[in-house]
């Protein structure tokens, strides 16, 4: 096995390790100057525009500019049906950076996945790669916002859900560097 293959396989693995850890990544998000902090939060979103969203991307972006957001938080469902297929799915673009085009919302976005996430490529949409298409984009399973007013802990809840792994119906979900899902939760929870 030559040296590129060797790197193309342990660069996940720690990629993935990394990611399972009773240590949790911290960000520094500061506030105004005046010491106010405002954020918006969403959750299944991601429709190509559709079933009302890109109304709700204008709606969002009149707030975000009367509030002077710092950020955005995402809840998880980011891209339905079933998360991204790749790094390089469009629906990244037709679902996140062609929709919240408003100036007040390009501000970070700290987002966490959520159960339709997993039945995708789950890796896609935490790979930093996305961040080299749209800058805002940070998604993580789990970290926390320090924004000097409040600590925000994001969790990743989906793995904490029996019945995805054990009744999954006609889905199939990615539980790359969750699995074993006991000793992740375990991990998780330190």
């Amino acid at each position: 096995m030559g040296c590129d293959r060797w790197v193309m396989l342990v660069i996940p693995i720690i990629y993935a390790l990394s990611n399972v850890s009773g240590e949790l990544k911290r960000f520094e998000q500061p506030s105004k100057g005046d010491g106010s902090l405002s954020f918006l939060v969403i959750g299944d979103w991601g429709r190509r525009g559709a079933f009302n969203q890109s109304q709700v991307a204008s709606q969002m972006g009149k707030m975000g500019e009367k509030l002077d957001i710092d950020f955005v938080v995402s809840t998880g469902d980011n891209f339905y049906d079933n998360g991204l297929r790749s790094v390089h799915d469009l629906a990244f673009e037709e679902s996140f950076t062609n929709i919240y085009t408003a100036n007040s919302l390009q501000k970070q976005w700290y987002s966490v996945l959520g159960n339709h996430d997993y039945r995708g490529d789950a890796e896609a949409q935490l790979s930093p790669l996305l961040t080299k298409i749209d800058t805002r984009w940070l998604c993580l399973r789990s970290f926390i916002v320090n924004a000097e007013l409040a600590e925000i802990i994001f969790v990743d809840t989906t793995p904490f859900v029996k019945s995805y792994f054990q009744d999954p119906e006609d889905h199939i979900y990615d539980w790359r560097g969750i699995n074993p899902r006991k000793h992740y939760i375990a991990n998780l929870l330190k």
